[in-house]
């Protein structure tokens, strides 16, 4: 199946990029709307952090199911659910009163959403494609990116202009109409289609349904070092992102920036995360996925470290440009680095395991800054901490290199 003379897999590629997009909206917004709730509720942060961490955990956990079920039946019906989960979960956090309603409508919906997205569209690309794949998915990171840099600002004009409980609404209209039809575009795999993935040659159809299904199990993946030096990599620099990510508008505001400037901040990070994020399939392509990570992780570190003595605009902003490219690399590379370890014969469940390890680790991010902050009065604390933990995900980044890709689909 062919719109014109474009493969079909760019289409899986496009539409699973406007989905990740409005996604974008689970991630970027719950900072902009902190202020706010914490003004009307009189919630302290770290207990209200704990919200997006548990969306993460619910994600996390999800996707080891999501990832076995599209690796199965395909990402059409995860996707769309999850679509249907997100816009509900926004829709009800405008009637939110008690802490326990936001770990219910933010933390539960809003993390079924997300563990229906990740595992199902991530693992489903590199199927479509032998050649081009870090390009396709660098493209689906992109769409990502694109999201978050209007995300952030739209929430913040939508609260000034209508209230945060009207933006919460207008937040899950969005995220059902945008998600659920493009959701519909989304396909398993070329066999499923009659077609061969991008790049294979051969005209044969069992050979492409062998190169879409090389590579370890699950189980096989677990039993070796890379998978849990990736794992903790991963969950390191994931507790540092979600600190940074909600907790970076009330720092900035803290250290008196307006807040339209402070989310300006978070669109930045996002902003540039989109460069790095459109040109690492390149980069990953000629370097190798784990080289081009601890390139990412090295300049992370950088950004952590001059985030300490920000506390002016063009210092926030520079923070911003630094950490947005290293995010925008790390993401694409979520995807890349596994495939070049394991194959993509079971990668759904693979990067739902590997995800589940992360957010376990990473959840408690935002919490702990929150934390801090209730108790001290400023994220001082914080900030040496999250430097000094980027620290050692370079060493690990480090020893992930001795390691050698098992049966690479592109090999």
């Amino acid at each position: 199946m062919r719109a014109g003379r474009i493969h079909y897999g760019w289409i899986v590629t496009l539409a699973s990029a406007g989905i990740m997009a409005t996604c974008s909206l689970s991630v970027y917004t719950f900072g902009v709307f902190l202020k706010p709730l914490i003004e009307n509720f009189q919630w302290d942060r770290g207990p209200l952090s704990l919200a997006p961490s548990i969306a993460y955990l619910v994600a996390g956990f999800l996707a080891i199911a999501t990832g076995k079920l599209s690796d199965k039946y395909g990402p059409r019906i995860l996707a769309s659910l999850g679509g249907v989960l997100m816009g509900a979960g926004f829709v009800l956090m405008s009637r939110v009163s008690t802490l326990r309603d936001t770990y219910i409508f933010w933390g539960l919906f809003i993390g079924l959403a997300f563990g229906c997205f990740i595992a199902p569209l991530v693992s489903t690309i590199p199927r479509w494609f032998v050649q081009k794949r870090g390009i396709a998915v660098s493209i689906l990171a992109t769409g990502f990116g694109l999201g978050a840099i209007v995300s952030p600002l739209l929430a913040q004009m939508l609260i000034s202009a209508h209230g945060w409980q009207k933006t919460f609404v207008i937040l899950g209209v969005v995220a059902w109409a945008v998600i659920i039809p493009l959701a519909q575009f989304v396909r398993k795999s070329p066999a499923q289609m009659g077609l061969r993935p991008y790049g294979q040659l051969d005209d044969g159809q069992s050979e492409a349904i062998g190169v879409s299904m090389e590579g370890l199990s699950l189980g096989e993946a677990v039993r070796g070092a890379s998978f849990w030096l990736y794992g903790a990599i991963g969950s390191l620099w994931f507790f540092c992102l979600q600190a940074i990510v909600v907790h970076i508008i009330p720092h900035a505001t803290a250290s008196g920036v307006t807040e339209i400037a402070a989310a300006s901040i978070l669109s930045i990070i996002a902003g540039c995360s989109v460069a790095s994020r459109a040109s690492m399939g390149f980069i990953a392509d000629r370097l190798g996925a784990r080289q081009a990570l601890s390139l990412c992780l090295i300049l992370s570190t950088l950004a952590l470290a001059w985030l300490i003595f920000a506390h002016e605009m063009w210092a926030f902003y520079i923070f911003a440009i630094a950490f947005g490219l290293a995010y925008g690399g790390v993401i694409p590379l979520a995807t890349l680095v596994p495939a070049e370890l394991f194959g993509t014969k079971s990668l759904g469940m693979v990067i739902g395991a590997l995800m589940l390890y992360s957010t376990i680790g990473g959840a408690g991010g935002a919490p702990f800054a929150g934390y801090v902050y209730d108790t001290t009065g400023s994220y001082r604390t914080v900030l040496p901490v999250l430097a000094a933990i980027s620290v050692i995900t370079v060493l690990l980044g480090v020893v992930l290199l001795k390691y050698r890709g098992k049966r690479r689909q592109d090999t």
